[in-house]
């Protein structure tokens, strides 16, 4: 069964049976044979024939269609496929220049998505075993009269699993040559998630062994090989050309800041609203809306496709279907050791703050975990932030919607701070009832549980604590940190988006005093509960506002509580 436009308007006019919704597939031919819903992104093909490029890079976050368009890519291209109705009915048949490439080349399909590379020396075997998946469909060459004996001999003569290191670095180029040979045509290379082996290596001692072995391969495939006609590659970061694709020139990178093929990864508005319609449901675009987009990519505004798909599949129960699918090993180590000040930055957009950071499009490894701005940049390529550009390498950096606030919030808390969780709740659900001695227990044993004193020097790492807890109530507050409000800035303030919650302000202090402890505790807290009342810190809130000034002496906390009617 093969869908055209055609069929998907008379199913949305109800005149037959809906198509199935490929959440999770990311197969082209078995979408299109599958009786699947499919988002024609087919002049992807057409605008790779028509750009002439040696190379293409393509990076986009995870789930975001990268393994899809190459399925695409490679069912329009591959001789193995000739006669296949897949692209009936799509876009890309308006493009009659690319008529003379459909189904003309052999494809060598690289697939970097499974070396998870924990130890050196279980690399090369799973990198070989990657090979020998590479080979298997070329077996026919064994027999060609037209490829050369001595390349039948030195690569077909045995399993790639049993290469030599060197033999296994050239074999690409190779195969690329008797493809040629046997065919009459250059070969396409696809390769997907090229940056996986090197995130995956990150941090270990495996690492520079990866790189450098990874960097001659890429190179061999990629720049010294006359026998290639072009390659796709995909992956998340851009890694930049000194660290992995030195020397090669011809290469056209598109990211997330690219505008040429902005619309072709991820899902516009408008196949949004087709989708929802489609499926029964188009009140529901604008919830879709608030949890699904918010990422600009170019000059498009994108919505998240894995998530919008599961979305749908669920009928329509909005969740956070993105969250962590899989990892990004170089973002959890960067994460594990931000500075103070990077935490401040993360809490102020986890509190809905927008920032405005130097970030660089491409990662280059020797920066990684030295200059601030990596790791800025690695979330908003790897989809955790969203980076609209200001000028002079400046973003205004944000967490792009809903599902994102809550991923986010998972992923500081994970990895910057690695909270025992089951505290906060206690902590969260006495602040709401005024229970000030739950509290205060709360509040001692979060504390005493997960810090050191010597990391609790001043007011502001407690606010950061806090404030950084208080991500995981978002959906029923909007969080503020040292935030302006009446006549000041307040330490942590909770504006309720739920009449059946209270508002919270929440001032903040710490005691040195070595004597009189618990008189000097309480004195302290007095002067915060009076300095919320002073500034006017609750202007502008409505309904139940519950007050707190707090005092800290090292773990122990001091609670003063007060109630106003707004």
């Amino acid at each position: 069964m093969f869908i055209t436009h055609e069929m998907i308007y008379a199913f949305m006019k109800g005149e037959g049976r809906l198509l199935a919704i490929p959440s999770g597939v990311d197969d082209f031919r078995e979408i299109r044979e599958g009786g699947y819903y499919f988002v024609d992104k087919s002049e992807l093909v057409s605008d790779i024939v028509n750009d002439k490029s040696k190379v293409f890079l393509f990076t986009r976050p995870r789930r975001f269609g990268k393994s899809l368009n190459l399925s695409m890519i490679d069912a329009f291209f591959n001789l193995e496929y000739k006669g296949n109705k897949w692209f009936d009915g799509l876009k890309v048949n308006s493009h009659p220049e690319v008529e003379k490439h459909r189904n003309a080349y052999p494809v060598i399909i690289l697939n970097m998505k499974d070396l998870f590379v924990s130890r050196r020396d279980m690399f090369l075997p799973m990198f070989k075993g990657m090979l020998s998946r590479t080979f298997r469909p070329f077996e026919y060459l064994k027999t060609s009269d037209k490829v050369s004996e001595s390349l039948r001999d030195l690569y077909l003569g045995k399993d790639p699993v049993y290469f030599e290191d060197a033999r296994a670095l050239d074999s690409i180029p190779a195969l690329c040559q008797m493809l040629e040979q046997h065919h009459g045509v250059k070969p396409i290379v696809l390769i997907d998630e090229y940056d996986n082996p090197i995130n995956n290596a990150f941090n270990k001692d495996t690492y520079d062994y990866v790189v450098g072995f990874i960097r001659e391969f890429y190179s061999l495939v990629l720049k010294s090989n006359p026998h290639m006609s072009f390659a796709v590659v995909t992956g998340v970061m851009q890694i930049a050309k000194e660290s992995i694709f030195s020397g090669l020139n011809n290469l056209r990178v598109d990211n997330v800041f690219s505008k040429k093929f902005d619309e072709r990864y991820g899902f516009t508005e408008p196949e949004v609203k087709d989708l929802c319609s489609y499926y029964g449901h188009p009140e529901k675009f604008e919830e879709a809306k608030e949890w699904y987009n918010g990422y600009r990519f170019g000059n498009a505004d994108i919505y998240n496709p894995w998530s919008l798909l599961t979305y749908i599949y669920n009928d329509f129960e909005p969740g956070t279907y993105w969250a962590d699918t899989s990892g990004n090993d170089i973002l959890d180590v960067l994460l594990e050791n931000a500075d103070k000040d990077t935490n401040s930055v993360l809490v102020a957009l986890g509190n809905g703050q927008a920032v405005v950071k130097g970030i660089n499009p491409t990662v280059a490894m020797e920066d990684v975990g030295k200059k601030p701005t990596a790791t800025y940049s690695i979330m908003a390529v790897a989809g955790y932030l969203n980076a609209v550009p200001k000028g002079d390498n400046d973003y205004r950096l944000s967490i792009p919607n809903r599902e994102m606030y809550k991923v986010f919030y998972d992923k500081v808390i994970d990895s910057v701070w690695r909270f025992d969780k089951d505290l906060f709740k206690p902590l969260f659900d006495s602040m709401e009832n005024a229970d000030v001695p739950k509290m205060e227990e709360s509040l001692f044993m979060l504390f005493s549980k997960n810090f050191p004193d010597i990391l609790l020097k001043d007011e502001a790492d407690y606010r950061l604590v806090l404030a950084t807890i208080a991500l995981g109530r978002g959906g029923r507050y909007d969080v503020g940190i040292e935030r302006e409000a009446g006549n000041g800035r307040a330490d942590i303030i909770m504006r309720r988006n739920d009449p059946r919650y209270p508002n919270i302000v929440v001032e903040l202090k710490k005691s040195r005093s070595k004597t009189d402890i618990f008189n000097t505790m309480e004195k302290e807290a007095r002067k915060a509960l009076t300095q919320i009342k002073t500034k006017e810190y609750y202007l502008g809130m409505k309904g139940k506002t519950y007050l707190y000034g707090v005092c800290f002496q090292n773990k122990k906390a001091k609670v003063l509580f007060e109630e106003m009617d707004l």
